[in-house]
């Protein structure tokens, strides 16, 4: 038996809940669905209908209401001791990185990416947090799975984990993902989000790795030469500036950006993303550290052009060197939004790479599982 560790599917970054409900949903249409059975704490009992899946064990594992990184832990230990006590036999799939103290027997875990292990944890100085130094001890001792050639040669770097070890497999677009939103679904998302009729985007956290002042820098540095179309974000813009978000709040003042150039949007569901994309005339992708790096792909399944940074995992998943723009020089990026303003953007319309459509990608998911079970047995 296998057994999937739920809590991701309920709980976690927005990147790492898509990737584990296309992980379940690729072991669904794999030859080994009728092996997989759905682990999930009590704590997360509200959301158990957000799972569907027929194999869904429900183990005492209340939420003690610490934290997301503490709860993640506490989770696993108590998945831990479930599974030793009643199928100590089984094997677990992880779709993410999590410690436990006791044994998940020979476990298959996803790793997203090092962004932690490179910069560690900014409220502590810098230093890396003893959750994320659990973690690793504990992806050392499994088999482990990387979204991506970038991540997976962090993980060699940092930690000698080596291709023995570490399989790729990169992420993929949702079997729901709507590449074609029709006109209807265009309007509402449109007076939903209250958009104006041209627009740029940008859809991502704020967290000091997605470079957003870069952005707003480059911008704010070509509004005043020309006319250009609304800057949209779209995610939680954060109300004050921690370590994690940087002084982006500060940054953004001192750039004395219009009120109508910009518009913030906060969180798009899932469900609308892809009229967003497809709305949107051009989609910017500044980050300077990203393990995969969903928009870009998203972005590119609806046809919408897309730039993004050099740097990281974006130039694997936008292999298209012209373009590109260095995360640390809004020098280059201003010459990209100049001609895209002048020209408009079908010069950075390229498709989506083929092996991130869901069929490549569940193909290749399903493939690595089936070695990690081989080299069990």
């Amino acid at each position: 038996m296998i057994i999937f560790n739920g809590v991701p599917l309920c709980e976690g970054t927005r990147g790492v809940i898509r990737y584990a409900h296309c992980a379940l949903e690729a072991l669904r249409h794999g030859v080994r669905e009728k092996e997989v059975e759905v682990w999930l704490p009590s704590g997360l009992r509200s959301r158990v209908d957000e799972v569907d899946w027929p194999r869904t064990r429900i183990y005492p594992g209340p939420s003690p209401l610490r934290g997301f990184s503490f709860n993640q832990i506490f989770w696993a230990n108590c998945l831990a001791w479930h599974r030793r006590r009643f199928f100590p036999k089984a094997s677990v799939f992880s779709p993410l990185e999590t410690y436990v103290m006791g044994s998940w027997g020979q476990s298959l875990i996803t790793a997203h990416d090092c962004y932690a292990d490179r910069f560690g944890d900014p409220s502590r100085g810098g230093k890396v947090g003893w959750g994320r130094r659990l973690s690793v001890r504990q992806l050392k001792r499994s088999q482990v799975l990387a979204v991506s050639k970038f991540t997976a040669n962090e993980l060699q770097v940092l930690h000698g984990l080596n291709h023995e070890s570490v399989q790729v497999t990169p992420n993929w677009l949702p079997r729901e993902f709507d590449r074609n939103p029709s006109l209807d679904k265009l309007s509402r998302v449109r007076i939903e989000h209250s958009l104006p009729d041209r627009f740029w985007l940008y859809v991502g956290g704020f967290r000091t790795n997605k470079n957003v002042p870069l952005l707003l820098q480059a911008y704010a540095g070509l509004s005043e030469k020309m006319d250009l179309p609304t800057l949209v974000l779209a995610g939680g813009w954060p109300e004050a500036d921690t370590p994690f978000t940087g002084p982006i709040n500060v940054s953004w003042k001192a750039m004395g950006l219009a009120e109508s150039s910009i518009k913030k949007i906060g969180f798009v569901s899932d469900e609308n993303l892809p009229a967003l994309y497809k709305l949107a005339e051009l989609v910017i992708s500044p980050s300077s550290y990203e393990g995969f790096g969903y928009p870009v792909i998203e972005a590119a399944a609806v046809g919408t052009p897309v730039i993004a940074a050099r740097a990281a995992s974006l130039p694997e998943v936008w292999p298209h060197a012209e373009l590109l723009f260095s995360p640390d020089d809004g020098q280059e990026l201003i010459p990209l939004l100049e001609r895209v303003a002048r020209e408009g953007s079908g010069f950075a319309r390229r498709p989506m790479e083929i092996q991130y459509d869901h069929v490549t990608g569940e193909n290749c998911f399903n493939a690595a599982v089936e070695r990690w079970l081989r080299n069990r047995d």
